[in-house]
């Protein structure tokens, strides 16, 4: 079925659906804003989204209603593996409420993912898979990039850069440079620490990964089976032992 014929009969549908919750939710939304600083809406967010006809300032609440329907239509070009529509759509979604992570994060993936093999096809020279791969992995990047301008700094938003690099691009170095970042943000997942200093071993940084682990082993809680502390112990030792034999 053609994407345009799904999106005039689901969308409203959508949409009808998502008002009633949103202007349930709008007391709770103005509560946390007055508790909150100051958002100072980026230009090329407003740019973005006025590009489009949404009226960011106008929407107020009702942003997140408009951001299931963009999201809902790039999800549609998805499926039909729209190589044009689907990168627009997810960037629209993306201006139009940039708070929810689920938006950056899959749509991150899809860039990196996805589109590389809607790219290729069995008639085009293998030599070009590595380029085709570069080319949407930095993709990705630059659209988590603007999520960190426009969201601001979160741990997750860092570890899906980490993951591309390491996964897409086989870049550890800049992998574990971002694992970093994201253990430092106050969200941060125990295992970004970990991995971070893995990937420092594992790029022969040793000394690093070892003065990484004692930072880190003081605020790791014994009580709490996600912090790994024993798996953080164990790694110390080996690199002490490690390092003692040179």
């Amino acid at each position: 079925m053609p994407s345009s014929t799904v999106n005039s009969r689901l969308a409203p549908l959508t949409l009808l659906l998502l008002v009633p919750a949103a202007w349930a939710l709008r007391p709770l939304e103005r509560h946390a804003e007055a508790f909150a600083k100051p958002r100072v809406w980026q230009h090329e967010q407003l740019a973005a989204s006025a590009g489009q006809g949404s009226a960011l300032a106008a929407l107020g609440g009702l942003r997140s209603v408009a951001a299931g329907g963009w999201w809902l239509r790039a999800n549609l070009a998805w499926e039909q593996r729209d190589l044009s529509a689907t990168p627009t759509l997810l960037r629209q979604t993306v201006a139009v409420d940039e708070r929810p992570l689920y938006f950056w994060l899959n749509g991150a993936r899809i860039l990196a993912c996805d589109l590389p093999e809607w790219r290729l096809n069995s008639l085009m020279p293998a030599a070009l898979r590595p380029k085709i791969e570069e080319e949407q992995a930095q993709q990705a990047l630059q659209f988590l990039e603007q999520g960190l301008r426009w969201h601001g700094p979160a741990a997750d938003l860092y570890i899906e850069m980490a993951n591309i690099h390491l996964r897409r691009r086989g870049d550890a170095t800049s992998a574990a440079r971002f694992y970093r970042l994201a253990a430092g943000q106050p969200d941060a997942p125990y295992f970004a620490a970990r991995i971070h200093a893995e990937l420092l071993r594992e790029l022969g940084r040793k000394e690093e990964a070892l003065a990484w682990l004692r930072q880190i082993l003081p605020g790791l809680p014994e009580d709490d089976p996600l912090a790994r502390r024993d798996v953080v112990l164990d790694r110390i030792k080996s690199l002490e032992a490690e390092l003692a034999a040179r």
